[in-house]
């Protein structure tokens, strides 16, 4: 017969397993919708939330890892107990975490993850390098409702669409004087000193704290007086690790805090999840009902898959605009979950004409600019960066 310790250590390992299995929409937005089980990888800083599910959380500031690793290695899992544990027990798993098969990464580092079994569950997670786990979005292979083909775009390819998602503007000297990319923005409402010329900044209301809203007046105002055209409003609040706003909150906060600045700069919707119902496109449209009297000029979405689901990816950009009302569609995150550096390189070959051709889709950034991803050593442009500042 088990201990108690064993027997509880032993349930949260096979948790952690099955959530390691499931479907995630990337790495950093990883969900369980049928299951009452959440991880969330951390990036800043540990974070502990007791709830009754298991529940980690992110920093909501900006984002300091990659939604993927371009490798496809699947991470292994091995437990150890404690069996001095008296009233609860922990299980400890030891997640390798993946190398790139870029040149700039030379090692690899461990994640550990604690799952105590007690009256309130708690989940504890080192900071570290992010294991790949290869994993597919649970509505990624459902036909689209939409078809690319039913909205309207032109045959003739554009420039200019492209934008740098950042944390450090020092870092972006190598897209300098390059045609393609003339937008940037750091989920913030400063630019932090971004020079790139021919580069709008667009600042973003990430959420409705007062740690955001209190700066936003004289922020937003600023930088339209610097020659920013756009505005951006709450990032992911369709996502409990991010900005997480319902969406009645979210259009009153809109009106509150983007309507006074209609008519000088043009404001954007919301940037939701490719997450389904209630979130994603489904927040989307409550949203849109709900803030009838809001002024809003384009519509945000994020998307993060598999670098082979090209053909959802252009079937949920469509059902976008869609939802959207039609309104010009920008795509201020999207990325790839997993996929090989060859298939996430091709799937950006074969997506950034695409998106060019869309006389709908305005603007978008690939997730994001910095190492190991658009950049390889510092402002060295990766294989991946070039491609997108280049294609």
């Amino acid at each position: 017969m088990r201990s108690f310790a064993a027997t509880s250590a032993l349930v949260a390992s096979l948790l952690l397993q099955d959530v390691l299995a499931g479907p995630a929409h990337g790495l950093k937005h990883q969900h369980e919708n049928k299951r009452n089980l959440i991880i969330e990888t951390a990036t800043d800083e540990v974070v502990e939330t007791v709830w009754s599910t298991v529940y980690m959380t992110v920093a909501p500031s900006k984002h300091t890892k990659a939604h993927h690793t371009t490798s496809t290695t699947t991470a292994a899992i091995t437990t150890t107990v404690s069996e001095t544990a008296s009233s609860s027990s922990v299980a400890v798993a030891e997640l390798p975490a993946v190398s790139s098969s870029s040149s700039s990464a030379s090692s690899s580092s461990v994640a550990a993850v604690s799952i105590e079994i007690s009256s309130s569950a708690a989940v504890v997670v080192a900071p570290t390098t992010a294991a790949a786990v290869q994993t597919t979005f649970a509505t990624s292979a459902k036909a689209s409702s939409t078809s690319s083909a039913a909205v309207a775009s032109s045959t003739s390819s554009s420039t200019g669409k492209r934008g740098l998602a950042y944390n450090s503007a020092d870092l972006l000297s190598g897209f300098s004087g390059m045609s393609q990319i003339s937008w940037a923005y750091n989920w913030g409402s400063s630019s932090s000193g971004l020079s790139l010329s021919n580069v709008e900044y667009v600042p973003l209301l990430w959420g409705l704290s007062s740690t955001f809203t209190s700066a936003w007046p004289a922020a937003a105002s600023s930088a339209i007086a610097s020659g920013s055209t756009h505005l951006m409003s709450f990032n992911e609040p369709d996502l409990a690790a991010q900005s997480n706003i319902g969406y009645a909150d979210a259009a009153a906060g809109f009106l509150t805090y983007m309507q006074p600045f209609a008519g000088k700069a043009k404001l954007g919707s919301p940037a939701v999840t490719n997450g389904g119902s209630p979130m994603g496109l489904t927040y989307l449209k409550n949203f849109i009902n709900a803030c009838s009297s809001c002024t809003i000029d384009f519509v945000a979405i994020h998307w993060y898959d598999s670098a082979t689901n090209i053909e959802y990816f252009k079937n949920y950009v469509a059902e976008a605009y869609t939802a959207g009302g039609n309104r010009p569609l920008w795509i201020t995150e999207f990325g790839c979950s997993s996929g090989t550096d060859a298939e996430i390189n091709t799937f950006l070959q074969t997506v950034l004409p695409w998106l060019d051709e869309q006389t709908y889709v305005a603007r978008y950034a690939y997730f994001m600019a910095s190492d190991g991803v658009l950049l390889s050593s510092g402002t060295t442009l990766s294989t991946l960066g070039e491609t997108y500042a280049t294609t």
